[in-house]
């Protein structure tokens, strides 16, 4: 028996033990997969994206877990971008924090599909954009058609069970169908077995901000949105039908649920849905107008009647649309705020707009029969009638409105410090057909009345002055809005402006062309004042600040890099604009006397003769700003100075700094012609690049101190002669291409120095220039110059027939800067230019030709001593060569002693121009390093060199003693 019981709990030991060891390696299996097969998946990821994308793709970190997600493996990739090309160049698509998502632990391990069960986004950015011409940065797959990337299975399937975008943040610009969207803070999840054929599909959606605009309406303006949705969900291999079960939207405080579906077929779409608002009220609706929403909406009371109803049905393809019917109905309807005297009485609204579906767009109806309010003795009308808007339109509209503006803070909350006067006339009707303008049958078409605003004033905290309109007043007839009149004051600054704007009518129903002519004019504009110093600002900030040379694409929003849209001009507009302004200040700086024109069409801006006088003389500005090319505008432009102030040029012009940083360091008059063609940013700055263009300078003359390139010739030539410099008659002639300024070699004396000027200077402010000087003797430092006299006299008196010339008056050196204009690096020919004044070979020549002669002599005057005492002149020759030995070794013992001085010398300096940047210290110690060793092979080759001719020297000085006999 107790051996059966042991043979039980041996048994039961090895089960426990073969247990836990199973357990121990499911364990550190679970612990040890995730990184045995991380790197695996992430190149899986960007593998799979380079097969299907026409973009680039980024991936930061990448982290496998599955200890919570058993089974699944969660993947998780950080910082993922998708970052567009070509037009899209520099445009993040994608930006998303943090990628999750759950896979099939088997399938990573071994199967041929990787199934997705749930995706889960935090803090994504999505930023869509489509282009004038129809591009699409989501157009990223590659095409079926592109024969070096053809098609291949994806490595992944798509099983998803749940899905969450939390944070997210959404702007689409499109500019063909003219919407755009921006969603801040966006949260939405999704659960539902989105593999199944029919799905019970719930999602809850939250938005902080929804912007939608469309054909320059602007339909919602940051609305809180909220909504829960169950859709029923029904696929067929040829149809998608989506049905809306229980659901409730939000907008602000509107609330309201949609029924219905929406049925995706072969061909087309058809759908049936209605808007079911029958619990809103009218403070819920007065919820969507900015106005009443943003300031004191909640002690607002609003009451009346509100019945809001809208309908949508029908097939939509690509000739026909659905059909809609839509109405808005608000009668006995107040607003009313607690803390104010006065109240909006009598609002009555109807609106309605119907169609029948098809694809006759023409049989759409809006009509808006009635509009009324009245507050404090105020009264505002209008009426609106449309059909067929898509052929001929018929307009039938009235608006009558009589307001004393300085009421509007009785019934509505103004900011503080904010407050209006004046008073709005506005009797304006219209009535008739499109087709009566067109052909010019005025009678037929009714257009008449007035827009008159007077004796306006409006204060505000957030504007930089007040403004005041003495007189606006508009006049409308079927041929001409006409501006009549506008006198207007801001601050110091003073308005006059008055013309007409013909086809206002066509461009509004047809996108017609729309011309108009105006004049400005005015006797003071102060720009620093009215953009309350932000010119100022702005100036300082971009000269100083590094503009990489970078594309942008157009968009409302921004992109990847914080750029602005560029300004486009439209291309359905011809306007003239003249302008005569007195004065002008911008940027501290004064200009008189503008006058010019100013002329757009077909998306060019154009300059012309714009005259002025500013910076101590006069300027004229040509040109254009071409926005074509959406994505890229160009500028051609070109000025002509006269007598300019050249260090106010640089101060107030960012480009004049860039391209010629030496001009804020110079100072006088110049006169100067100037032309460039750019291309330009997001941010309208030059795209440097692809600057091309020339120009000239012109002084009588100009002073410059504190040019660091100027300061450096002085420390690489021993000479205080350059870094303060008074410069006479200059004509210069310049060119910009291949990303550089180059300048055509040109003459200037600096102080008694002729020299020859020429080279470039990049965008980058990379320097490289050649001085070619015409030095005179006595601007040398005389030290050098008497330190090379004092040898040539010692070798005149130790070879009295030696024959040197002085240093000749002019000695011509090369100068080269190279390096960075904050930077510059500074090389001489002096010494050499030197050497070569003073013939030094010839002199070596004369000196190894008297030694032979004199050698000559001496051994023909004494051969007959020599004779009589060989044994002593053996002896004699043997010491004298050993003296010379002896000094050839001290002579080069002496020189490589120098070398390493010198090798010290330069090391210390090094050392010390590092300063005390630990980084720097530590490079300029190699380099000091590296300088000192080579220094130190020179010597030791100078002394093997002194060794080998004393050697050689004893050696022939033997063979010369063994000789005699």
């Amino acid at each position: 028996m107790a051996a059966k019981e042991k043979k039980k709990k041996s048994l039961f030991k090895r089960i426990l033990k073969w247990t836990g060891i199973s357990f121990l390696l499911l364990l550190m299996t679970i612990i040890i997969i995730p990184f045995v097969f991380k790197n695996q998946i992430k190149q899986l990821v960007i593998d799979e994206a380079n097969k299907t994308l026409t973009a680039d793709l980024s991936l930061g970190e990448f982290d496998l877990t599955f200890l919570s997600t058993f089974p699944n493996l969660s993947i998780k990739l950080y910082d993922t971008k998708i970052i567009g090309r070509k037009e899209f160049k520099g445009v993040e698509l994608v930006n998303v924090k943090e990628f999750t998502a759950h896979v099939n632990l088997w399938d990573v391990m071994g199967g041929d599909q990787i199934s997705i069960n749930e995706i889960h986004l935090e803090d994504p950015k999505f930023d869509v954009r489509v282009l004038s011409n129809g591009k699409a940065n989501y157009d990223i797959t590659i095409p079926d058609t592109v024969p070096s990337a053809p098609k291949e299975a994806s490595n992944f399937k798509l099983s998803l069970k749940e899905y969450s975008i939390t944070n997210a943040q959404i702007r689409y610009d499109d500019q063909p169908g003219n919407m755009f969207a921006e969603l801040k803070n966006l949260t939405h999840i999704g659960k539902g077995d989105l593999t199944a054929d029919i799905i019970d599909f719930e999602t809850t959606t939250n938005i902080d901000e929804l912007t939608y605009e469309m054909d320059g309406v602007s339909y919602l303006s940051k609305v809180k949105t909220e909504a829960v949705a169950n859709i029923l969900m029904e696929f067929t291999e040829k149809t998608s039908k989506f049905t809306l079960k229980e659901n409730t939207f939000a907008l602000n405080a509107l609330n309201f649920s949609l029924d219905g579906f929406y049925e995706m077929l072969e061909k087309k779409d058809n759908m049936d849905l209605k808007m079911n608002a029958s619990k809103a009220t009218f403070k819920d609706f007065l919820s969507l107008i900015p106005t009443f929403y943003q300031s004191g909406y909640e002690s607002m009371i609003a009451d009346g009647n509100l019945a809001f109803n809208a309908e949508i049905k029908g097939i939509m393809d690509d000739v026909n649309m659905p059909g809609w019917d839509y109405h808005l109905n608000v009668d006995k309807a107040k607003i009313k705020y607690a803390d104010l005297p006065g109240s909006i009485n009598n609002i009555e609204i109807k609106a309605a707009s119907k169609f029948e579906g098809g694809a006759n767009l023409d049989k759409m109806t809006l009509d808006i029969p009635k509009f009324h309010a009245d507050f404090v003795g105020n009264s505002l009308d209008a009426t609106l009638k449309m059909r067929n808007p898509m052929t001929d339109p018929l307009i039938d509209s009235k608006i009558l409105a009589k307001v004393n503006l300085a009421t509007l803070g009785k019934v509505i909350p103004l900011a503080e410090g904010e407050s209006y006067n004046g008073k709005l006339n506005a009797d304006i009707a219209l009535n008739g057909r499109m087709s009566a303008i067109e052909t010019e049958n005025y009678e037929a078409f009714k257009a008449n009345g007035t827009l008159l605003l007077t004796d306006m004033l409006y204060k505000s905290k957030d504007m930089p002055a007040d403004v005041m309109v003495q007189d606006l007043l508009f006049r409308f007839s079927p041929q001409n809005l006409s501006l009549e009149k506008l006198d207007a004051q801001m601050g110091k600054s003073d308005f006059n402006m008055a013309g007409k704007i013909d086809n206002y009518l066509g461009y509004v129903f047809r996108n017609e062309l729309l011309k108009g002519n105006f004049s400005f004019n005015s006797n003071n504009l102060d720009l620093d004042e009215l953009m309350g110093g932000s010119a100022v600002s702005t100036s300082s900030t971009a000269a100083t600040s590094s503009t990489a040379a970078t594309n942008s694409v157009d968009s409302k929003s921004s992109t990847a890099t914080d750029a602005s849209e560029p300004f486009l001009i439209p291309n359905n507009v011809d306007f003239n604009l003249t302008t005569n302004i007195n004065n002008v200040k911008y940027n501290g700086m004064n200009i008189k006397n503008i006058s010019g024109g100013v002329k757009m069409k077909e998306e060019i801006a154009i300059l012309d003769q714009l005259k002025m006088n500013a910076m101590g003389g006069g300027i004229i500005l040509d040109g254009s700003y071409n926005t074509k090319e959406h994505t890229k505008p160009v500028i051609n432009f070109a000025y002509d100075l006269k007598n300019i102030e050249i260090q106010e040029l640089a101060s107030n012009f960012m480009t004049i700094d860039k391209l010629a940083p030496i001009a804020k360091y110079t100072k006088g008059k110049i006169n100067s012609n100037f032309s460039m063609k750019s291309a330009l940013n997001g941010n309208m700055e030059p795209i440097y690049s692809s600057l091309n263009g020339n120009g000239n300078l012109i002084s009588q003359m100009v002073t410059i101190s504190g040019f660091k390139p100027m300061q450096k010739m002085d420390e690489a030539l021993k000479m205080n002669k350059f870094s303060n410099q008074t410069i006479k008659d200059i004509k210069a002639f310049f060119k910009f291409e291949n990303g550089k300024i180059s300048v055509t070699p040109f003459n200037v004396k600096l102080g008694k120095i002729l020299t020859n000027v020429s080279g470039s200077t990049s965008f980058e402010q990379d320097i490289d220039y050649k001085l070619i000087m015409d030095i005179p003797k006595e601007e040398i430092p005389s030290a050098a110059i008497k330190a090379i006299e004092d040898q040539l006299k010692k070798l005149n008196s130790m070879v009295p027939k030696l024959k040197v010339t002085e240093l000749p008056a002019i000695i011509k050196v090369n100068a080269l800067i190279g390096g960075k204009v904050t930077d510059p690096k500074v090389t001489t020919n002096l010494l050499e230019a030197l050497k070569e004044s003073f013939n030094i070979k010839n002199i070596k020549e004369q000196v190894k030709d008297q030694i032979k002669d004199s050698a000559k002599a001496i051994i023909k005057d004494k051969v007959n001593e020599v004779k009589e005492d060989l044994n002593a002149k053996k002896q004699e020759i043997l010491a004298d060569a050993q003296k010379q030995a002896d000094k050839a070794k001290a002579e080069a013992k002496k020189a490589a002693d120098a070398v390493r001085k010198e090798g010290d010398n330069q090391a210390s300096q090094l050392i010390s121009e590092a300063g005390s940047n630990p980084i720097k210290k530590k490079i300029a110690e190699a380099a000091a390093k590296k300088v000192k060793d080579e220094a130190e092979k020179k010597a030791v080759k100078i002394e093997n060199e002194g060794d080998q001719k004393a050697d050689q020297i004893m050696l022939t000085a033997k063979t010369k003693a063994d000789s005699i006999k």
